[in-house]
C-alpha cells in the first residue's frame, strides 16, 4: 500500500516516527535499535519481515536467532536502576533545612526538607542514623516549617504522618502543642483547645511553657470558622452527558467513514463557548522533567498543594506524590512495577509515548492485559464498546451489546447482588460502583483498541524498532515481578502476549496520544501566560475528534481531564475538529500538510488547506472581508470588494446591496465586542469576557466568514480565557522567594 507520507517526506516521516519511540541525541537505545536494525537487513530478512502479518511479526523475530542473540546480550544486563533511599543523605538535608529556617529562608528550607523526607529510608530499616526514624524526624521538620509559612493544613498532615513514623514519645508534648497550632490556624479552636491541652498534661513540671501554653490557649478565638479551600468544582459538558458515552455532550455524534474513520460532528446547533468534551484518561504519564516539581500521579503542581506537601515512595526517592491517597493509588497499580526502573528508562532515553506503552500494561496488571489481548489482539476479536455501537455511518463489523445487556451481563457476575428496586437507574448504579478498576479498565479498552494504528503503513522498519522497545519493557517487567504468578509452562507465552500488547500500543499511541500541559502566569490573569506541558495522556473518547486546521474546539486541562469547549458555531451535520499541532494561523499550507502527512500519516483536506487561508502574518486588518450567502442553509460565502456578485456562485441566492450593508454593519458591531471583550481581559474578568467574545464570534458567523484576522484574534483570545479554568500555576513576583524545585 502506497504511504501518504512518501509524497512528501520519507526520511523527515522516519524521523517523526522514531521520536516517538526514542531520543535522536540521548540514551542508549538509538544505537541499540540501529544496530538490531543492521543485522535484521541481512540475507534480505528486513524485506521479507515487511509482509509478514501483523500478528505474527513479533513471532517473526523471536525465531530470528541473529537479532536474538544479539538482543539477549543486552537485555541480560537488564537490572533495576534508580534512586534508592539514603539515611545519611536524609540526616544532611534535615540539618541544612534546619539552618535554613533559623536563618528565615522558608521556601529554601522547605525544599530542603522535602527532599530529606523523600530520601528518607522506611522506619526502622536503617538504625545506625537518626535511630531508625529518619523519616518521622524530616517529617517533623517540615512540619515547623509548613506552619511558619501559613499552611496549616499540610503542617497537620505531617505531623500526623510523622506519629505513625514512630515520632520519640519524649516529643509528646512539643508535638500536641504544635497540632494546637494548627488546629488554630486552620479556623477549628476547639480541637484546638483539646490538643493544647493534651500537651499541658505531658509538659511535667516545665512552668514556663505551661504559661506560655495558657496564653495560647486564652488566645483561642472560638468565633473562627473551619478554613479551608473551595472544592473544586467539576466541570460538565453542555446541553447534558449522552448517555452511552458520558465524557461528550449530548450537542454532538460519533459517525463513521471509510476514509476518515471514526469522528465527531454536531448533532444539534452549537455555539462558541459550549462545553462539548470532558473526558479522563485511559493511561497517562508525567515527564520526567517534572518528577521533582509534580504528583507523579496525579499531575497537581506540588508547590500549589495547602493541603499536603511531597509524600514520599516506600522504596525509591525519585518521585513524590501530592497526597497518601495518589501514593497509595499507584502503589496498588502501576508504580511498584516501575519504581526500581525510573533511572533505566530515563537513561535509556525511550519516549514518553513508550512509557505510556508500558503503563497501559503495568496499571492493569497481568491477568487484565491477557484478557485484552485476547478480546482486541487474539484470534478472535470481540469489539465491545459503547461508543462503537453509538456511532453512525457505514456499517460495522463488529457491534457491541447494548448499555442493559452489558450491565445485566454485569449483574449476573456480582455475587449476592439482588435487584429489590425496579428504578433502572438505581440499579445501574449500584452495579457500577461496584466494578473493579480493572474491569473498568478493560470495558474502556474495547475503545482504545479501535483506534486507528496505521499498521498497513508500517514499514518493517518501523515495526521491527517498536517490537524492539517492546521486547525492551518485557524484559524489564519480568525483572520487576510482573509473571512472577506464572508457571514455567505458560511464562513463554505471558511473555510473548505482553509485548505484542506493548507493541501494539506504540502504534496507536503514535496518532491518538494528547500533551497534557497547564498555564504557568504571573500575577496578571492573561499578560505573559504560557501552556508548559508536563504530561501526555490517551484519551479513549477524545482520540475521535479529528484534525482541522482551523479547529473548531480549544481544549485545556483540569487535572488529567480534557475538556473542549467550542471556539467557533457549528450547525448540524458540521465536523467538530481537534488541532493535532499544524494551526493554519501559525504555519503555511506546505509546512502543514508536510507535518501532518509524515507525523499523522493523512492529507488534511480542511476549508483552510482547500482554499489556502493566509497566515496570522499574512494577514492584517485591511485584509478581505467575507460575508456569507444570505441563504441561512448554504455555506457559500464571497469576498466584499466595490463590484460584489449578484448571486451565490453555490445556491444561486439573490445577493442585494442591502442584504451586504447589514452584515457590514453586523461585523463592525462584532468588531466592537472583541474589543470590549479584551479589555475586559486587561481588567482579569475572564466569565465575562468569554461571554462578549462567545456571543460576537456566535455573531459574525451570521454575517461573514472566515478568514478573518479579528474574529481569529477573538477565538485565541477565548482559548486563553478558556484555560483559566483549568491547571495553572502563578509564577511569584520579584519580590517574593521562588521555591527551589525537590
Amino acid at each position: 500500500m502506497t504511504c501518504i507520507y512518501e509524497d512528501f517526506d520519507s526520511a523527515f516521516a522516519s524521523v517523526c516516527s522514531d521520536v516517538t519511540l526514542y531520543s535522536n541525541n540521548k540514551g542508549f537505545f538509538k544505537g541499540l535499535v540501529e544496530e538490531i536494525v543492521s543485522l535484521a537487513e541481512v540475507d534480505g530478512w528486513l524485506s521479507k519481515f515487511e509482509e509478514i502479518v501483523d500478528k505474527e511479526k513479533v513471532t517473526a523475530v523471536l525465531e530470528n536467532q541473529t537479532v536474538m542473540d544479539a538482543l539477549k546480550e543486552v537485555l541480560s544486563r537488564i537490572q533495576p536502576m534508580f534512586r534508592g533511599k539514603d539515611a545519611r543523605t536524609s540526616h544532611e538535608k534535615r540539618l541544612l533545612a534546619q539552618t535554613a529556617l533559623k536563618e528565615g529562608d522558608l521556601m529554601k528550607s522547605l525544599a530542603l526538607a522535602s527532599q530529606a523526607v523523600l530520601r528518607a529510608p522506611m522506619t526502622g530499616a536503617d538504625e545506625i542514623i537518626d535511630n531508625g526514624i529518619s523519616l518521622a524526624l524530616a517529617l517533623w521538620l517540615r512540619s515547623d516549617i509548613l506552619l511558619n509559612l501559613k499552611r496549616p493544613a499540610a503542617a497537620l498532615e505531617d505531623l500526623k504522618l510523622a506519629l505513625k513514623e514512630r515520632l520519640p514519645a519524649r516529643m509528646r508534648a512539643e508535638y500536641y502543642w504544635r497540632m494546637g497550632h494548627c488546629y488554630k490556624d486552620t479556623g477549628e479552636p476547639t480541637r484546638a483547645k483539646v490538643s493544647y491541652e493534651l500537651a499541658g498534661r505531658l509538659l511535667g513540671n516545665n512552668e514556663q511553657a505551661k504559661i506560655q501554653l495558657a496564653k495560647d490557649i486564652d488566645a483561642l478565638d472560638y468565633a473562627d470558622k473551619p478554613r479551608h479551600p473551595p472544592d473544586r468544582s467539576d466541570i460538565s459538558v453542555t446541553g447534558g452527558a449522552k448517555q452511552n458515552i458520558p465524557a461528550l455532550s449530548k450537542l454532538l455524534k460519533i459517525v463513521e467513514e471509510e476514509e476518515k474513520g471514526r469522528f465527531a460532528i454536531a448533532g444539534a446547533q452549537i455555539k462558541t463557548g459550549d462545553i462539548l468534551l470532558v473526558d479522563n484518561p485511559y493511561a497517562a504519564c508525567l515527564l520526567s522533567d517534572f518528577y521533582g516539581s509534580h504528583c507523579l500521579h496525579c499531575f497537581n503542581r506540588l508547590d500549589d498543594s495547602k493541603e499536603s506537601a511531597a509524600v514520599w515512595c516506600p522504596k525509591c526517592s525519585g518521585v513524590a506524590f501530592c497526597s497518601i491517597k495518589c501514593r497509595d493509588a499507584a502503589l496498588t497499580t502501576y508504580h511498584s512495577y516501575e519504581c526500581q526502573f525510573l533511572t533505566l528508562f530515563i537513561g535509556s532515553g525511550m519516549s514518553v509515548l513508550s512509557h505510556i506503552a508500558l503503563r497501559m500494561i503495568t496499571q492493569a496488571g497481568l491477568d487484565t492485559s491477557q484478557q485484552i489481548h485476547s478480546k482486541y489482539l487474539g484470534d478472535v476479536k470481540t469489539v465491545e464498546s459503547i461508543v462503537l455501537n453509538d456511532i453512525e455511518g457505514i456499517n460495522k463489523k463488529n457491534k457491541m451489546k447494548s448499555r442493559k445487556e452489558r450491565l445485566n451481563r454485569t449483574k449476573k457476575g456480582l455475587k449476592g447482588f439482588e435487584d429489590k428496586n425496579s428504578n433502572n437507574e438505581e440499579v445501574e448504579t449500584k452495579i457500577e460502583d461496584k466494578t473493579s478498576h480493572h474491569e473498568k479498565l478493560e470495558m474502556t479498552a474495547a475503545q482504545i483498541y479501535s483506534l486507528c494504528s496505521h499498521s498497513n503503513q508500517r514499514k518493517g522498519t518501523d515495526y521491527l524498532k517498536r517490537i524492539i522497545m517492546g521486547l525492551f519493557l518485557t524484559e524489564c517487567l519480568k525483572r520487576s515481578g510482573f509473571f512472577k504468578d506464572c508457571t514455567k509452562d505458560n511464562l513463554q507465552k505471558a511473555e510473548k502476549v505482553i509485548c505484542e500488547l506493548i507493541v501494539r500500543n506504540l502504534q496507536l499511541l503514535q496518532f491518538n496520544a494528547h500533551e497534557i500541559y497547564e498555564t504557568v502566569r504571573g500575577q496578571h490573569l492573561f499578560n505573559g501566560s504560557k501552556p508548559i506541558y508536563i504530561a501526555v495522556g490517551i484519551y479513549p473518547t477524545g482520540a475521535l475528534f479529528n484534525h482541522e486546521c482551523y479547529p473548531a474546539v480549544a481544549r485545556y486541562f483540569d487535572q488529567q481531564k480534557i475538556v473542549l469547549r467550542a471556539i467557533r458555531p457549528l450547525q448540524p451535520g458540521e465536523v467538530v475538529s481537534e488541532n493535532y499541532g499544524p494551526h493554519f494561523l501559525m504555519r503555511s499550507l506546505k509546512e502543514r500538510q508536510r507535518m501532518l502527512a509524515c507525523r499523522y500519516w493523512f492529507r488534511c483536506d480542511c476549508i483552510a488547506c482547500k482554499e489556502n487561508w493566509p497566515t496570522l502574518k499574512q494577514m492584517n486588518a485591511e485584509s478581505s472581508l467575507y460575508l456569507r450567502c444570505p441563504n441561512a442553509s448554504c455555506t457559500g460565502k464571497f469576498k466584499l470588494t466595490k463590484n460584489p456578485p449578484n448571486r451565490c456562485y453555490k445556491c444561486a441566492a439573490a445577493i442585494n446591496k442591502d442584504s451586504i450593508k447589514m452584515c457590514t454593519e453586523d461585523i463592525d458591531k462584532c468588531l466592537s465586542q472583541y474589543q470590549k471583550g479584551a479589555s475586559l481581559m486587561d481588567e482579569e474578568l475572564p466569565d465575562e469576557a468569554i461571554k462578549t467574545l462567545s456571543e460576537a464570534v456566535d455573531d459574525f458567523y451570521n454575517a461573514g466568514r472566515p478568514p478573518h484576522w479579528e474574529t481569529h484574534i477573538a477565538q485565541e483570545s477565548l482559548r486563553s480565557c478558556f484555560a483559566i479554568s483549568g491547571n495553572i500555576h502563578i509564577v511569584q513576583n520579584e519580590t517574593e522567594q521562588k521555591q527551589p524545585t525537590i
